[in-house]
């Protein structure tokens, strides 16, 4: 056995995604939100026997290993190595790929820069101009430790001298973590130069890039400049704070989102620590779906100008269907949260505190946006509203939002509710006129397609009944099947598998017989819910034998077309030969022969 294997099969994987998502026993499987799409009814399956995922809503799958590459976005080798660790396994024979060793050493690279700079914030009397900065910004030593704020030196050369000179690190890591920029001279300097540094942390406390703010007020620089896209960066993924106030997030259960570092920084020291920042100012599935991971609730508190505005509003539309509750915190005197946390601090708290719902939020905008005294007006803000709040689930809800919304405009509820169906019945027609514009685009192929889908169903159900006796009863059921009955080579193979037993087995003795891509076909065809809303436990046999005899009739239809087709290629023969003579008559027996398996199908169907 490969030490590949035997950590996988060292590995509990429904105790490994647990710790990480709330999964609940539904059959002989567990079930849960996925972690890698929006939805707020559970569809991704885990189990143990297999010891495989599933997500029917997104369709992502693997084991344990690929769970940790796409969730935490471990490579394959870090993966490994962790869960070796966590089973007790010394590694001997695997050996890191020239991926994983570039990785580490890129994340190696990056931390030593945060040391750096670190140091010479904070030790180095170079770092003099940035000391004084950040104590006129009323940020704390402490706050200086917990984010491992930095210093960028003026020079051109400050970081290549301390990592490539001294330190080894090749120009072309320095370049790949993003920490050098080449001119059009090809001449490499440092890309951070006399800038305040905000280390870029990953949501496992990984250093992978950096943001460096200008000390100067009057430079005409970019105010911040942060590191590019690389193989270890992400702008779209990246949230400011979480590793740092994680524990305090979990443990508050609810985020609220921000725009810069400083709102952070300026936050934690008010004693508000359930804080993040994104990097620029659109709100990400990606940011959304990491906060999801620790909290329940997602409370925006972007800027309070047009522009922050019109975030907020696409932030709000990001969510969709994650199970996230989602709020808005509207800063009193215009002030962004750093400057009231700073200044304020009780009252960055209590407003903290009072955030107010999201359908309050987007009133208030629309009638900041839209004068609501004129017909104009009126209107802009029913076409700006109507979508939102005819969203609403919950009725009740919904209707408190109506009696708001006919207040604020002077107007008849009756009215507002009329307006909404209209929108409600105007995208429903555009959304069906869309969906049947694409069925006439993909009609030949989809048509040319449905039987072959049809008996691919039927045979992953069949397979599926199958497995829901006793052992005993689905012993019994295997013999009655023939591996060249299914056109799926992976049922062929488990029915050749399973007929090869000397003795009935359980399936996890005979899983372990097949191949890892047939294992995850069988895992995702028992845990389909599909299948498991079309049975109960006490019409099993009878589902079986009804299933099977379905099978059987299509089969027989599909043969005897086959034949037909070569019948019809034989009797254009002029003068056949002795031999096209005995084909046809093969051909023609057959027939009969399918005939009477097809009509024997039908009797047991009716039976």
């Amino acid at each position: 056995m490969s030490q590949i294997r035997e950590v996988k099969e060292a590995t509990d994987i429904v105790a490994l995604i647990g710790e990480k998502i709330s999964l609940q026993r539904s059959g002989s499987s567990f079930r849960g939100l996925c972690p890698f799409h929006s939805e707020k009814s559970p569809s991704f399956f885990v189990n143990e026997q297999f010891q495989r995922y599933k997500c029917f809503g997104c369709g992502e799958h693997g084991d344990a290993l690929t769970f940790l590459e796409k969730y935490e976005g471990m490579t394959f080798g870090e993966a490994i190595k962790y869960l070796a660790e966590r089973a007790g396994i010394t590694l001997e024979s695997y050996k890191p790929t020239a991926e994983d060793d570039s990785r580490l050493r890129l994340l190696s690279l990056l931390s030593l820069a945060k040391e750096y700079y670190h140091f010479l914030l904070t030790q180095h009397e170079l770092g003099e101009p940035a000391r004084h900065y950040l104590k006129e910004r009323g940020v704390t030593a402490e706050s200086i430790r917990l984010f491992q704020l930095g210093y960028a030196l003026p020079s051109w050369d400050g970081l290549i001298k301390y990592l490539h000179l001294k330190k080894k690190y090749s120009l072309a890591e320095l370049q790949q973590a993003g920490m050098v920029v080449t001119n059009q001279n090809n001449k490499i300097y440092d890309r951070f130069r006399q800038r305040l540094m905000f280390p870029l942390t990953n949501h496992r406390g990984q250093i992978v890039g950096f943001s460096g703010r200008v000390l100067d007020k009057e430079s005409k620089e970019a105010k911040y400049i942060n590191t590019p896209e690389t193989a270890l960066y992400h702008k779209s993924e990246m949230l400011f704070g979480y590793s740092e106030l994680f524990q305090n997030i979990r443990q508050k259960r609810e985020v609220i989102v921000v725009e810069g570092e400083f709102d952070v920084i300026s936050s934690a020291q008010a004693h508000v620590n359930n804080v993040v920042a994104i990097k620029g100012s659109a709100v990400t599935q990606d940011h959304l779906r990491l906060i999801s991971r620790a909290a329940d609730k997602v409370i925006f508190s972007l800027d309070v100008d047009s522009a922050g505005v019109k975030a907020t509003k696409r932030a709000i539309e990001q969510v969709g269907e994650m199970p996230l509750e989602v709020r808005v915190i509207s800063v009193p005197s215009g002030k962004d949260p750093d400057e009231l946390a700073r200044t304020q601090p009780k009252e960055w708290r209590e407003s903290s505190k009072a955030s107010i719902s999201v359908y309050d939020f987007l009133l208030q905008a629309a009638l900041k946006q839209f004068d609501a005294n004129t017909a104009e007006g009126k209107r802009a803000i029913i076409d700006e509203l109507a979508p939102v709040f005819g969203r609403i689930s919950h009725a009740v809800e919904q209707e408190v939002y109506f009696k708001k919304l006919a207040g604020a405009l002077q107007t008849k509820e009756e009215i507002i509710k009329r307006d909404v169906e209209r929108f409600k019945v105007s995208k429903q027609a555009k959304r069906i006129q869309s969906s049947w514009s694409n069925v006439a685009e993909s009609a030949p192929e989809t048509k040319l397609s449905l039987g072959a889908a049809r008996t691919r169903r039927l045979e992953d159900y069949l397979i599926y009944v199958w497995w829901q006796g006793e052992t005993v009863s689905s012993w019994a059921r295997l013999h009655q099947l023939e591996p060249s009955w299914f056109s799926q080579s992976h049922w062929q193979l488990l029915i050749k598998v399973a007929q090869l037993q000397r003795q009935a087995v359980e399936l996890a003795a005979l899983s372990a017989q097949l191949d890892e891509e047939t294992r995850q076909v069988l895992f995702e065809t028992l845990a389909n819910p599909n299948h498991q809303e079309l049975i109960t436990t006490d019409e099993q046999d009878r589902e079986f034998s009804n299933t099977l005899a379905e099978l059987q009739q299509i089969l027989a239809r599909e043969k005897i077309a086959l034949i037909n087709e070569e019948l019809t290629e034989l009797d254009k023969v002029a003068q056949p030969s002795s031999e096209q003579e005995a084909r046809q008559a093969f051909l023609l027996s057959e027939i009969v022969r399918w005939q009477k398996q097809g009509m024997s199908a039908v009797q047991a169907d009716r039976a």
